[in-house]
């Protein structure tokens, strides 16, 4: 998952001045263990919205027959596990001019490019580090996404992008953020595989509605702690619905006639916050309400184990998956899969209900830095396995995002969670296990953290990308798999066979 820790809006003094960058850190954590893929949502409590009932329709119009206004780029996505990757071209000083690929990342705050980048195009000073994450010095001369360029592009984070290539084994150069987009309508299609850049006019009267919207929802003081006594979800206010409503105005042919309007508040440098709630094993409780970050990067949904302990008393009591590992920029977080039987989010007209979901569940300091950087408690992410059931669209100057529903099965995945229980990365070009799942066949068989995978049924690891040789490790249970792994200089085959892991 990507995952965006980036302060609110600061001046370039100040976030200088920072003794360690993660007020500003863009962290990235990404599980390349397996894909979600979350079951056909049920029916729940009254006025539920089901991304996957009868209703679900087939008459989404394709983006491409949609007659969006003069300025509007349709631009080709990758989708690597839920990071959806984008080319770029990129021109600095003195017009050097380099291309490649950008996370789409519109949960973050700015533009973030790998700092050796940033030095080739003479925005950074050459006695930066790579390692950490600072600001440029200088702005970006030209950004070029399609047909759109983005002028004096400013601020310009850097990091070391080498953490982003490993674990999505693409020769990615930085993450596009919300700033540059944030006088556009985003539209992303996981299932077409498009992204739409669509002109922000779309959206009229934008300062008015959000300035109200920002007034009634001010952030907490850092530090204060949110109100998690009511179990039910909160009324939406009247200018949250108001705000819906002049969306669904303004974006016109591009909403489908069941879209659901799910308004959303801005705070820090761009994050996007909604309320959710989780259920009993039984479906017969529901948590207390827990405060998500909309995140278009994230490759799960995500819970926090603190926040857990502290709002949901049931937590122990989901299906479990234990020993997954969380690389951040910040550190390696020790994490767990979960099932939760519903994931609700609150809408116009009612709330939004995932069956059968699957989330990562963090212990980490990532937490707390979220939570400083936009000033109240943050207790997860909201990401690609609840938001890729629907045709997604971003209205930034109403604060609505909107839930287009896409047919169920376009990205099945039978098998996802009947695998050998390994996790793997790219490490100087070798497919190194990461982490094993506590229990698996792959750890009763004694293959260990730091081991490299040589072949899967005899083809060379070296010749397949991770999300392939991932894939390669499920199938259905029972069946076998063929592991070749090296530890130091010895070589060893492994028989598996291959059982469900939750």
């Amino acid at each position: 998952m990507l995952v965006r820790l980036v302060s609110g809006r600061v001046d370039a003094a100040s976030i200088r001045r920072q003794a360690t960058p993660l007020a500003v850190l863009i962290g990235i954590a990404l599980f390349t263990l397996l894909p979600a893929n979350p079951q056909p949502v049920q029916a729940g409590t009254a006025r539920v919205i089901e991304p996957h009932a009868d209703s679900a329709r087939n008459d989404l119009p394709a983006l491409s027959q949609i007659p969006w206004p003069k300025g509007t780029a349709l631009i080709p996505l990758e989708n690597v596990e839920g990071v959806l990757l984008i080319p770029a071209a990129f021109v600095g000083e003195a017009g050097r001019d380099t291309t490649g690929l950008l996370a789409l990342d519109t949960g973050a705050g700015y533009l973030a490019l790998d700092t050796r980048l940033a030095r080739v195009l003479g925005i950074a000073d050459s006695t930066e580090e790579p390692a950490g994450v600072r600001l440029a010095a200088r702005p970006l001369p030209e950004l070029r996404i399609g047909p759109i360029e983005f002028s004096r592009v400013s601020p310009v984070l850097t990091f070391d992008g080498e953490i982003v290539r490993r674990v999505t084994d693409r020769p990615v150069l930085g993450l596009l953020g919300q700033r540059p987009l944030e006088d556009r309508v985003v539209w992303i299609d996981y299932r077409e595989r498009v992204l739409v850049l669509a002109p922000g006019g779309m959206a009229a009267e934008p300062d008015a509605d959000r300035d109200r919207a920002d007034a009634e929802h001010p952030a907490l003081a850092p530090g204060t702690e949110r109100d998690h006594t009511d179990a039910e979800h909160p009324a939406l206010a009247p200018d949250e619905e108001a705000g819906a409503r002049l969306s669904r105005r303004a974006l016109g042919d591009a909403l489908g006639a069941n879209a659901v309007a799910v308004p959303f508040r801005m705070v820090g440098d761009g994050k996007m916050l909604v309320e959710a709630r989780v259920s009993a094993p039984d479906s017969s409780r529901w948590s207390a309400s827990l405060t998500l970050i909309v995140d278009t990067g994230a490759t799960r949904s995500v819970l926090f184990e603190e926040a857990l302990a502290t709002h949901v008393g049931y937590a122990d009591q989901w299906p479990s998956m234990r020993g997954l590992s969380a690389p951040t920029l910040i550190g390696t977080s020790d994490a767990r899969m979960v099932r939760i039987p519903r994931l609700a989010v609150p809408a116009v007209g009612g709330e939004v209900t995932v069956s059968e979901i699957d989330v990562a569940v963090l212990r980490s300091e990532l937490m707390g830095v979220l939570s400083r950087a936009v000033g109240e408690s943050v207790d997860g992410l909201l990401g690609y396995n609840f938001l890729k059931q629907f045709r997604l669209g971003i209205d930034y100057a109403h604060r609505v995002i909107w839930l287009d529903a896409v047919p169920p099965g376009w990205d099945d995945r039978p098998y996802e969670y009947s695998h050998v229980g390994l996790q793997i990365e790219r490490w100087d070009g070798a497919a190194r296990v990461v982490a094993v799942v506590e229990h698996s066949p792959a750890d009763d068989a004694g293959i260990a953290a730091g081991d490299e995978l040589v072949a899967v049924d005899g083809e060379r690891a070296g010749a397949l990308d991770i999300v392939t040789l991932a894939r390669r490790l499920e199938g259905a249970p029972r069946s076998r798999i063929t592991l070749t792994m090296r530890r130091g200089a010895r070589e060893r085959t492994y028989r598996l066979v291959r059982r469900r892991l939750l």
